[in-house]
């Protein structure tokens, strides 16, 4: 087929070229015109069935009968291969199959697409008229009062509330098979909560992979580290929210989008409805693939929303979002998606009982709302639905987005509300990056910032925590690039000093969340003219421009202070209906100059007595940014006492990080120290201030009739106290710098007594500092994540009572070396390691070091056809016949070889008379990365991947692809091959040997991964693994044929070509009980063969060997055991590993971590960290094992015994910072 299009198109293209140019030539204006009514056509024609796919609303799947099934093989993809292996497997007598010596490749193939295993009957009405907004829309009416929302946020319970959430992935958490127990997991996944609990997140994006759950077609494992349901009791015993999307499509950043394999290889399946790059075209066995998804997961998750209540206490799913990034654009920009997509999974979602708010991630800020191609067929739609050309389109409850830079491309919320039509939804970044860089610009901290400052209440952080990955996860990008440095908190727990930043920040929005949340910029609300009590309304900083302050408010009611402001209410009365304004300023030095921002500012206040804002200020303060060069300032809060008397600040310069609760009116607030960030902090009335700070009392203008207390904190770390007139106490904690990036603040859970109690102010209950790895959970229990603490190893805990438990900490009696001591608040604790040297935990304890090598006789290969096997004579054409005998019929996904590694085999005999060139060559096309051995010899490899440069999804991304073979992304083109001169390795045989000579060619063949189906991309299915071999510079045919026997259609056998028969090695992951476990390689759990080795120390400290990898040899493995000291049974253990090798590493029998064939170290984290990959038992060692082989190009060839090797060097450490290596 292909020689016949190529025939036709080297005859039609050229009069198709001519017959375009006379129509030119002889009408330009007809031309003209009939291109632009093509076009016009064309986009009416994309937008109307962009809003009406024709999808049904019932779907049911039946089992075919042999008739339909006959009949429906005809629409698989791969025509020809597949119609020919048919009949291979079923006439495998006929005279022109093979003899059935593919059989067993051909059923192993036809077993994994089945085809003709089901069908899918349509009926019902279409779901664009049955799937509307209304029907699917949250039940505000009858769950309100658990969970309700508005254009400022959530209200839980009726308190406001920001969802502030990073990814938790729960299936990047490396669990080794031997770690099955329920309890260990379940531990395992308290710890990681909690780090992010510690981190200042309230809530966590949970990703539900498909793939993970379901290792092959109609089996579902929810038990161990897939246990949903338990992971989502987990979380409301922590107090942590969830966002559940549900997919089935989760992102670009694993395999296949995170759709299982065995639906990948279904290929008569469109996959997110793809027929082609960029084409959607409705399927409906798609959409009951996604239904047997969500009736399995669904049933899971219904008795953990926010509005369910139970003996257990509350649910924990705030939002449910349904697929993932569907808001692609096709040819002309056009919007890509099917409206029924989204509408099915709303329907489906629903009829499964989900009753939390639907959402959706289908956006991109600012291109999909402010770019001329959106702004553009946004108003031919707009113009297309009033003459009821199109229908109307579909919006969930809460359109989300996806922001790159939010700091340096404000988001508009006015355009959002208007595009995703949700005037009175929450504003949701549920993908928020930070840009790529070193600056301040590409940090967390200023994404988060910046966020809050523009009103979105809802915003999760991608990868924010480095919780590790493991097996075959990773898609080809992310497998090839890794981290990459892009997360702020690493593997083993650590944290950058972004992370820290970031924490502060989260600490400050939720410190102030009851007052702030439900906000509105000052732009969009009237200004308060007066008030009953002192009370600021505006807010400058000279100096800076206006554009770098965005100030919030928000109003609080007398009767309930913890409820939202009826929208009904006038926002300008004043009088005693009305407590206090709070007041937020969000301060972003980082546009300023640098004495601006560096030096001393001063922060103008304008209170409400005022007559005009711009007629000068009330009052000044002076302060500075501090390391953020941002910050986050409150006006007008007040502390409540015993007796009904209030503490109200009414300004502060300073930043307050975090507040606790001590009893009512009694609160401790956390700053900075002077040297850290300098301010002030303003009073009502005249206050009584004792310990680490002075205070002046002065009067104001616009409340002349008042005193003031002006709080001037004094240099240094200290405790300051200051009491109100009515006996209401604030605690002003000063922090040095290293207290203030290790503190940590305890939240409590949803129910929790101290949650209750502090649950109208929005003080906290707890607070620590001291060490990195504090971890504080309910009922009072502090721990540490780590053992190891760092050089002071002193905790200060902060409670209105002594902790109850403080696992691997001693309680200090005499604390006056520390300057917050002498306050009954404060507890002191020293981890009890603090005094061991750091070195201890560096020493350990290898042995059993052995090695072995792969033996590729004992391997189990399978016959592979060529294209041209599976033809008859009858179907030969003549330009497609070379090209046919060295394409295979089947790459390794149709086998189901989607692991890391697939491998080939080649075995042909040569005699001199065979020879018709000087040199031999063999020309490979591969994905993605191949090693070649022939005859023993290593003849190096070559790669063929290309990381695309252009944004995914954009044309020139496309033509990219389509220029470059192995497109991390896209369509990937035929190329790819490189030709090798193996003349020298070949073997040849005496003229008078009747067999000729053995020539064993193995290829091992790396796949970095399946494609995503990503931005329109008809990826998943490209192919991998071998794709083409071609032989030059013999003959097969012998002496007394000639080569015109080929294209011979008379000549009843086959080129003698075929008698080069490849064969096919790998791992069928669909058999597996994880099929993202394997590195492909069938001996990778195999006992025998190991022998004992001998270790090269190359370093002074801890252990280190080096290992030198023969390349001839092949496949290697090595492996030991590792037991570190007693005292460091949990601390982070690092293998580092460096050397031109690729090296996979197993640890406990998980495959873990890969090594790149780079001069780039890696480092792998063996035990420790977020995700520990230990044994249960402490007294059992962990057991490393380590697969390697190169090639020949990055081979030394001076040694003594002449072998070409590549230096590895390998050691264990407790850094992910490589250690120097000795020369």
């Amino acid at each position: 087929m292909a020689g016949i299009i190529l025939e036709s198109g080297v005859v039609l293209v050229p009069l198709a070229c001519a017959a375009l140019y006379i129509v030119i030539s002889s009408n330009m204006l007809l031309f003209v015109f009939a291109t632009v009514a093509a076009t016009v056509g064309f986009a009416i024609y994309r937008l109307r069935y962009h809003y009406s796919s024709g999808a049904r609303g019932d779907l049911i799947v039946r089992t075919k009968d042999t008739g339909a099934a006959a009949a429906a093989s005809k629409t698989r993809t791969k025509k020809k291969a597949k119609k020919s292996a048919s009949r291979a497997a079923t006439e495998p007598e006929s005279d022109h199959s093979s003899g059935g010596e593919f059989d067993e490749i051909v059923q192993d193939a036809q077993r994994h697409c089945d085809v003709d295993d089901e069908v899918v009957e349509r009926s019902g009405a279409l779901l664009a008229a049955a799937v509307t907004p209304e029907k699917t829309k949250y039940d505000m009416e009858l769950y309100g009062s658990a969970l309700s929302y508005d254009h400022r946020c959530f209200y839980i319970c009726g308190r406001p509330t920001w969802v502030l959430a990073a990814d938790f992935d729960y299936w990047r958490i490396p669990i080794p098979p031997s770690s099955g127990m329920a309890d260990q997991i379940t531990d395992t996944w308290r710890r990681v909560l909690l780090q992010y609990k510690a981190a200042g997140f309230n809530a966590v994006r949970i990703r539900f992979h498909w793939g993970f759950h379901s290792p092959s077609k109609g089996k579902y494992d929810f038990s161990g580290n897939r246990d949903v349901n338990q992971l989502l009791l987990l979380c409301e015993e922590l107090g942590v929210l969830v966002i559940a999307c549900l997919g089935p499509y989760i992102g670009d950043d694993v395999q296949g989008g995170g759709y299982p394999f065995w639906l990948i290889q279904r290929d008569h399946i469109r996959l997110r409805h793809l027929r082609a790059s960029g084409v959607k075209i409705w399927d409906d066995r798609f959409a009951a693939a996604e239904g047997e998804w969500y009736d399995q997961l669904v049933s899971m998750l219904v008795g953990h929303e926010v509005m369910t209540k139970s003996v257990r206490g509350r649910g924990c799913i705030v939002m449910v979002q349904l697929e993932n990034h569907l808001g692609a654009r096709g040819a002309l920009e056009l919007p890509l998606a099917l409206q029924d997509e989204t509408r099915l999974l709303a329907r489906m979602a629903r009829e499964r009982v989900i009753r939390a708010p639907l959402a959706t991630n289908n956006l991109r800020w600012p291109d999909d709302f402010t770019s001329l191609a959106a702004r553009t067929w946004a108003a031919v739609e707009k113009k297309l639905r009033s003459y009821h050309v199109i229908k109307g389109a579909y919006h969930s409850d809460i359109a989300g987005f996806t922001v790159r830079d939010i700091a340096g491309l404000p988001v508009d919320l006015d355009v959002v509300a208007r595009v995703t039509k949700g005037d009175n939804a929450p504003m949701a970044a549920l993908e928020l990056y930070k840009p790529s860089g070193e600056s301040a610009a590409g940090s967390f901290s200023r994404q988060v910032e910046a966020a809050i400052s523009q009103g979105l209440s809802v915003l999760s952080l991608p990868a924010y925590f480095s919780i590790g990955s493991w097996g075959n996860l990773d898609s080809p990008l992310k497998c090839r690039q890794g981290d990459c440095g892009y997360s702020a908190v690493s593997a083993d727990g650590s944290l950058s000093a972004d992370a820290r930043s970031t924490r502060l920040v989260l600490h400050i929005a939720r410190a102030f969340e009851l007052q702030v949340a439900s906000s509105d910029s000052v732009s969009s609300r009237p200004w308060i003219t007066s008030a009953s009590r002192p009370t600021v309304r505006g807010v400058s900083v000279s100096g800076l421009s206006a554009s770098a302050v965005r100030v919030r408010r928000q109003w609080e009611m007398a009767a309930t202070a913890t409820t939202r402001v009826p929208e009904q209410q006038s926002e300008s009365t004043s009088g005693e209906d009305q407590l206090q304004m709070t007041l937020a300023a969000y301060v972003d030095g980082q546009g300023a100059t640098a004495t601006a921002a560096d030096n001393e500012l001063a922060f103008l206040f304008t209170l409400a007595g005022a007559p005009a804002i711009t007629k000068g200020h009330s009052f000044a303060l002076t302060g500075t940014l501090g390391p953020r060069q941002r910050g986050i300032f409150i006006s007008n809060l007040v502390v409540g006492g015993k007796s009904g008397g209030l503490l109200s600040l009414i300004a502060a310069s300073k930043e307050i990080y975090t507040r606790v609760a001590l009893d009512l009116g009694v609160e401790v607030w956390i700053c900075a120290e002077e040297s850290i960030q300098n301010g002030q902090l303003f009073f009502d009335g005249e206050c009584k201030v004792t310990g680490h700070a002075e205070v002046e009392i002065v009067d104001v203008d616009h409340a002349k009739d008042r005193k003031f207390s002006f709080v001037i904190p004094k240099p240094g770390p200290g405790v300051a106290t200051v009491i109100g007139e009515n006996g209401a106490t604030v605690h002003v904690v000063l922090l040095a710098q290293n207290d203030l990036d290790t503190l940590v603040v305890d939240y409590g859970s949803f129910d929790s007594e101290k949650a209750q109690h502090n649950g109208t102010t929005g003080a906290m209950p707890a607070a620590a500092w001291g060490v990195d790895g504090i971890l504080m959970a309910d009922r009072g229990s502090v721990e540490l994540a780590q053992t190891r603490a760092n050089t002071t190893g002193r905790i200060v805990v902060v409670s209105h009572m002594q902790p109850q438990r403080c696992a691997g900490m001693r309680f200090l009696e005499d604390s006056t070396e520390s300057a917050y001591h002498g306050h009954q608040f404060i507890w002191h604790y020293v981890a009890e390691t603090s005094e061991q040297s750091d070195d201890t935990c560096t020493d350990v304890s290898v042995r059993g070091l052995e090695k072995r090598t792969t033996d590729w006789n004992s391997l189990p290969w399978k016959l592979l056809p060529t294209m041209a096997d599976l033809e008859t004579m009858d179907e030969i054409n003549l330009m497609s016949w070379q090209r046919d005998l060295g394409t295979f019929a089947y790459q390794a996904t149709d086998v189901g070889f989607n692991a890391s590694h697939v491998l080939h085999r080649c075995q042909v005999r040569l005699k001199p008379q065979h020879l018709t060139a000087s040199t031999i060559k063999l020309q490979l096309n591969v994905r993605h990365r191949c090693t070649v051995w022939v005859n023993g010899v290593n003849m190096s490899g070559h790669e063929a991947f290309h990381e695309l440069s252009a944004e995914p999804g954009s044309l020139t991304a496309c033509i990219e692809s389509m220029r470059n073979a192995g497109a991390a992304r896209g369509p990937d083109r035929w190329g790819g091959t490189a030709t090798y001169d193996v003349t020298k390795a070949i073997n040849i045989s005496a003229a008078d040997d009747e067999d000729g000579a053995l020539n064993e060619v193995v290829v091992v063949i790396e796949s970095y991964g399946l494609g995503t189906q990503a931005d329109g991309a008809n990826d998943a299915r490209a192919p991998r693994g071998l794709l083409a071999a071609y032989w030059h510079g013999f003959n097969l045919i012998g002496e007394d044929h000639d080569d015109s026997e080929i294209h011979d259609h008379s000549h009843d056998k086959r080129t003698e070509q075929l008698k080069i028969r490849w064969e096919i090695c790998g791992v069928d992951v669909t058999q597996l009980q994880q099929p993202y476990a394997s590195s492909g390689f069938p001996d990778e759990t195999s006992q025998t063969g190991w022998q004992p080795t001998v270790e090269h120390p190359f370093a002074s400290q801890g252990w280190s060997t080096r290992l030198n990898v023969d390349v001839n040899a092949g496949v290697q493995w090595w492996r030991w055991q590792v037991e570190p000291a007693n005292m460091c049974k949990d601390e982070p253990l690092y293998l580092s590993i460096s050397g031109k090798v690729v090296a996979y590493v197993w640890v406990n029998g998980l495959l873990l971590a890969k090594h790149r064939a780079s001069t780039k170290p890696s480092s792998v984290l063996l035990r420790g960290g977020l995700g520990s990959t230990r044994q249960q038992a402490s007294v059992v060692p962990d057991e490393v094992v380590v697969m390697m082989y190169g090639w020949a190009d990055d081979a030394d060839t001076s040694a003594a015994d002449g072998n070409s090797t590549v230096a590895v060097e390998l050691s264990l450490n407790d850094s992910h910072e490589l250690p120097a290596l000795a020369p």
